[in-house]
């Protein structure tokens, strides 16, 4: 699915490269709703996209598609002589799809992007009316005899029993207590000799889910971090050790206001870390650091390379 030859483009049961594409970039754009009593609000992290390539559009009336595109800048990165050290940052397509509820009001939709994150407001249509109540005037009726309910109508408390265990069927998954158990460290993991502590676990994953470049040029090197939703004052950049550059930061959830209810939540809150051995020829006293549209970029100089020695001349005597 990921490569489908042309020829299997044209049959119907195969899906096209355009909705496998699509499809990927959805999976791929994480994203979270939040309902507000008066409108409904969508997140959706987009690093490294500025606001006027994103897309905010409203199809079929009720769907709203946010869609952008990040490149890789590869004419400019040869011409300055530029080698990729290492590659983890996605490029290509971001895109979500939502289905509008029916009290969204589509004339009223504003999307504003800060720090390589995208918040669509979608307010709520009024609502309607309560109708007023139909009177009735009773007629006498006589002879009105009582209807008895036959057995099949009568619900049988059995019947209602295995509706309700079916119901709560599914809770006690072991899929999720496993899934459970891999999160979250138990206090007597710790106990063990030999185990990694909790910090160790946490920076792990920090690490493992902060994609990061890194660019060689002729006179610097070049980090390039995704890290969405988090502003300049929030991110910290260090040298430890003389040659070990730390990048991290943390992202939190944002504080519930009243009748706030998260209907999606699939952007990870938490630390974001990377760290990173600086090569010898690092100058650890000149670097740099810019935040834009959530992706940090971080230069490091390279220090001068060491003058040739000159040849030395010895005397030579005469025995």
């Amino acid at each position: 699915m990921l490569d489908i030859p042309e020829e299997q483009e044209k049959s119907r049961n195969n899906p096209s490269r355009a909705y496998v594409r699509d499809a990927k970039a959805m999976a791929a754009t994480p994203a979270d709703v939040i309902e507000y009593p008066t409108s409904y609000v969508f997140i959706v992290d987009m690093p490294g996209i500025n606001h006027g390539e994103i897309k905010v559009q409203v199809e079929n009336e009720n769907v709203l598609v946010v869609s952008g595109e990040r490149k890789r800048e590869k004419e400019k990165d040869e011409k300055e002589g530029v080698k990729y050290v290492r590659m983890e940052r996605r490029v290509g397509k971001f895109m979500r799809k939502f289905a509008l509820p029916e009290n969204a009001n589509m004339d009223k939709i504003s999307a504003v992007c800060q720090d390589g994150v995208l918040r669509v407001t979608v307010e709520k249509l009024p609502p309607p009316e309560p109708k007023k109540p139909k009177t009735i005037e009773p007629r006498n009726v006589v002879n009105l005899q009582p209807k008895t309910e036959s057995r099949s109508s009568q619900s049988h408390p059995a019947t209602k029993k295995r509706k309700m265990d079916l119901r709560i069927m599914g809770f006690d998954s072991p899929l999720l207590n496993t899934l459970q158990h891999m999160m979250d460290l138990s206090d007597d993991t710790e106990k063990i000799p030999n185990a990694p502590s909790k910090v160790y676990m946490r920076d792990a994953k920090a690490m493992a889910a902060t994609p990061a470049d890194i660019k060689e040029y002729p006179k610097s090197y070049v980090f390039i971090v995704d890290m969405p939703g988090l502003k300049s004052g929030d991110i910290k950049v260090q040298v430890e050790d003389d040659n070990m550059l730390l990048i991290s930061g943390e992202r939190k959830r944002e504080e519930e206001k009243e009748g706030a209810k998260y209907v999606r939540m699939e952007r990870r809150v938490g630390k974001f870390m990377r760290k990173f051995a600086l090569p010898e020829n690092a100058n650890a006293d000149a670097i740099s650091a810019i935040c834009q549209d959530g992706v940090l970029t971080v230069t490091v100089e390279k220090l001068p390379p060491p003058e040739p020695k000159k040849p030395k001349t010895i005397e030579v005597k005469i025995a």
